[in-house]
């Protein structure tokens, strides 16, 4: 195992946030950050700039063009699957706001999740033999040493990202810290670096390390720059209203008219992108917020009088986890929709108002499920399968392996699983026709996410059942975990039924404690993984089953065990 020692020779442990650490919100308020496993440091654009200048030589804005020639998205060749060796490095990732998010928690009261802190702790379950592992924070170090995998602790706790602690070391005269990296990867030049998304300040380091190392490409599991920086969010979907007015909605049937507005969506215009979506609209940001409340009127306008539909969601673009989304929105009360307009305007990205969905609904283990199934891209392919999302309200909790007949025992038609699974493929032969070519992404999307919505909108649908793609969440995601478990299991036979749940640790449920307990509540016709435990902050477990059905029980049954046994708290999922 690769570790970075003290001087006496001792591993260095990645101690939490010190207890006296404090951090100053927007509003100019300083806050404590306690409990955090990282510091709440983060890079400003200006020492990004340096960074990059001092490390690559040259600034930021060549950055993008470089990375599109020289980190190269890996995509396996189902025809030649290749065993091939990865360093696995997650980051958070300013795109989604992490620090942002756990900072908003902090403001509001709230116990915030060190979004941090769980991403480095979660990816070492998808090191393999002969990976190597990159993090620093306490959780991560007892996931590596509990799987036994070779690591590098780069330290720089102060930093809430760590792609700024590999910056920042990076940058570090005398700095020997990325010796074991550097030294492992001339070993194996042809590894992959597993990211959580290839964010600018990521693009950078790895720039810099392909340079130290003398390589002329670097292979990475993780989409191309474009696709992370542009196609990461919720805002492809939709026109904008002064798009749709262009439209004339006059005789058209609702689904007809829909589809028309969609080919005015960014993802048809630039990509040929055709997918069923919900009635919506993009409500670009500026820097007005009054403009933006009446862009959030007219976007209610024109639901209301086109579609029919009189609630709205209010989604903003850049957001991940369900974060400040408002769901139920009366479309006809205006001062409601100006007072929810202007508080979003705050927070600095574009909206959608998308027709308020009420999902199908499925019940198991006594809890109330709606069904919002997601697909995946997986090393450049459609990966088999759907997953049922577990959500409470708008938060994801987990996911459960869904196939055809899964979806059917639900109650959904049986024409709705074909639907989904040819809307990832074409999702996927979007970023790899001439229009993608053009844009600068052919071929770059390896990785991501694709979230459905089934359910009945009312209005000019009636009581039909619609279903739409409501996220592209093109990045690394949770159902990963699930994948992975799912695959380990699979083997070369038929898939195998895995759920995972994410919960609330306690504060004593670290990783050892909670595997064991975990193991001792699991019979023995069921497999087990405790995929994360931060505590006090986010932990995840997955169990086997039978169908989806059976295996959300099983895994709803083991939360609950856990919470009995104390290592869940109230403030679970």
């Amino acid at each position: 195992m690769i570790t970075n020692t003290d001087e006496a020779g001792g591993t260095r442990l990645a101690e939490p946030a010190a207890a006296g650490t404090r951090v100053v919100a927007p509003d100019g308020v300083t806050y404590p950050w306690q409990g955090f496993t990282t510091g709440p440091r983060t890079l400003s654009d200006a020492e990004i700039e340096d960074h990059c200048r001092l490390l690559l030589g040259h600034g930021v804005a060549q950055v993008a063009d470089r990375a599109a020639k020289e980190l190269l998205p890996y995509a396996e060749d189902p025809a030649a699957p290749e065993q091939v060796r990865a360093v696995i490095m997650h980051s958070a990732t300013r795109t989604t706001r992490g620090f942002e998010g756990d900072l908003a928690d902090v403001v509001a009261g709230r116990n915030p999740y060190d979004v941090a802190g769980y991403l480095e702790s979660r990816a070492v379950t998808l090191a393999r033999e002969g990976d190597l592992t990159v993090g620093r924070v306490g959780p991560w170090r007892e996931a590596v040493a509990r799987a036994g995998v070779s690591s590098v602790d780069v330290g720089a706790l102060d930093y809430y990202y760590l792609s700024d602690a590999l910056l920042t070391v990076a940058a570090t005269p005398g700095q020997e810290v990325l010796r074991p990296l550097l030294d492992w990867y001339a070993a194996h030049p042809d590894a992959v670096v597993r990211l959580y998304a290839l964010d600018l300040e990521t693009q950078v380091f790895l720039l810099w390390l392909k340079e130290r190392l003398g390589l002329d490409v670097l292979r990475i599991d993780a989409n191309g720059p474009v696709v992370s920086a542009v196609w990461n969010r919720k805002d492809h979907l939709h026109p904008t209203v002064t798009d749709a007015l262009g439209v004339s909605a006059g005789g058209l049937e609702p689904e007809e008219l829909l589809a028309r507005e969609q080919r005015l969506s960014s993802a048809h215009r630039l990509l040929g992108m055709t997918v069923p979506v919900l009635p919506g609209y993009l409500v670009p940001r500026g820097d007005d917020p009054a403009e933006f409340a009446e862009g959030v009127r007219a976007a209610a306008r024109l639901l209301l009088e086109r579609y029919g539909v009189e609630r709205g969601c209010l989604k903003p673009c850049e957001a991940g986890d369900g974060a400040r989304i408002v769901t139920g929105l009366d479309l006809r009360d205006e001062a409601v929709l100006v007072r929810h307009a202007r508080e979003a305007h705050r927070h600095g990205d574009a909206y959608a108002l998308e027709a308020h969905v009420d999902f199908a609904t499925c019940r198991i283990a006594g809890r109330e499920f709606i069904v919002s199934p997601s697909g995946h891209i997986q090393g450049g392919r459609v990966a088999p399968g759907l997953t049922l999302q577990l959500m409470n309200g708008c938060s994801w909790e987990g996911n459960a392996t869904l196939l055809a007949e899964d979806l059917a025992a639900l109650g959904v038609p049986e024409d709705a699983y074909a639907s989904m699974t040819d809307a990832l493929h074409a999702i996927l032969g979007a970023f790899g026709g001439p229009e993608a070519e053009a844009a600068g992404c052919a071929h770059t999307l390896v990785t991501g996410g694709i979230d459905f919505a089934v359910g009945r909108i009312g209005g000019r649908f009636g009581d039909r059942l619609v279903q739409g793609v409501i996220d592209l969440n093109l990045s690394s995601h949770g159902a990963v975990y699930m994948r992975a478990f799912q695959d380990a299991l699979s083997g070369a036979g038929p898939v195998a039924h895995v759920a995972t749940r994410v919960y609330r640790p306690t504060a004593g449920a670290d990783l050892a404690a909670t595997a064991a307990r975990a193991e001792r509540e699991t019979g023995p016709d069921r497999a087990v993984r405790v995929v994360a435990s931060v505590p006090r902050r986010w932990g995840m477990v997955g169990v086997s089953g039978s169908s989806t059905a059976d295996a959300v029980s099983a895994v709803e049954d083991l939360v609950s065990r856990l919470r009995a046994a104390g290592l869940v708290g109230d403030d679970a999922g």
